[in-house]
C-alpha cells in the first residue's frame, strides 16, 4: 500500500513540476463577431409624440361586439371552390355508417359564417347524435377575416370515420366565438342489412 501511495506522489509532484516549467500565454481576446456601436444618441430636440384621440380613430370592434351568422353548413365526401363557396363535388345523402360497431365513413363539413366587421374570432364544430350527445367534435378553429374583400368565409372540417351511436337525425351544431349559433341536421344511414 506504501508503495503505491509513493507511485502516486511521485506522479503528481513530476505532473505539477512539468506544468510549472511551461511558459504562460496571454490569454485571447474573445470576438463575438459584434458590430462596434457609436455614441449613444442624446434626446437633444426630440418632441414627445402627440397623443391620439382614441374617438378620432372611430370605433374599435372587437369579437365580442362583432356580429357573425351562419350563411350555411354543408356536407360531403369532397368539395369544389366556387365564387358562392365550397360545393360538394357530389350528391351527399348522408354520412353511412358500417361495420359492428358501427362507425362513420370520412366525410368533410363545410360551415359559411358572415361577419359584415370582418373581425377573425374562433369556431367550434360539433356532431350531436339523437339524444343531444356528442359525438364528434373539432374546437379551437379560427375564422380569418383579414384581408377579404367578402364579408363571408368558409371553415372547412375533415372528419375521420368514428365510432356511432346508431343511425338517425344527427345535429351538427356550430358556435362562433364561443356562442351557439343553432344547429342543422345531418342524416346518418344505417348499414344494408347483408342479404345472404
Amino acid at each position: 500500500m506504501r508503495i503505491r501511495l509513493g507511485v502516486f506522489a511521485a506522479t503528481l509532484l513530476a505532473t505539477t513540476a512539468w506544468s510549472a516549467d511551461k511558459p504562460k500565454k496571454p490569454p485571447q481576446k474573445l470576438d463575438l463577431g459584434l458590430p462596434s456601436f457609436g455614441a449613444i444618441p442624446k434626446a437633444e430636440g426630440l418632441t414627445k409624440p402627440k397623443e391620439v384621440n382614441p374617438a378620432a380613430q372611430g370605433p374599435t370592434v372587437t369579437p365580442a361586439s362583432a356580429t357573425y351568422s351562419v350563411v350555411k353548413v354543408t356536407h360531403g365526401k369532397s368539395f369544389t371552390r366556387t365564387a358562392a363557396g365550397a360545393q360538394p363535388s357530389a350528391p351527399f345523402d348522408g354520412v353511412k355508417l358500417a361495420g359492428d360497431p358501427l362507425v362513420s365513413e370520412k366525410f368533410t363539413t363545410v360551415v359559411r359564417v358572415k361577419c359584415p366587421q370582418k373581425v377573425n374570432t374562433s369556431i367550434d364544430v360539433a356532431i350531436l347524435d339523437s339524444h343531444g350527445e356528442t359525438m364528434m367534435e373539432v374546437t379551437g378553429g379560427q375564422l380569418n377575416f383579414k384581408g377579404l374583400k367578402d364579408d363571408e368565409v368558409d371553415y372547412t372540417v375533415d372528419w375521420d370515420p368514428t365510432t356511432m351511436s346508431g343511425a338517425g337525425e344527427y345535429q351538427t351544431l356550430v358556435r362562433v366565438g364561443g356562442n351557439p349559433m343553432g344547429s342543422t341536421p345531418l342524416k346518418v344511414i344505417a348499414p344494408k342489412p347483408d342479404t345472404k
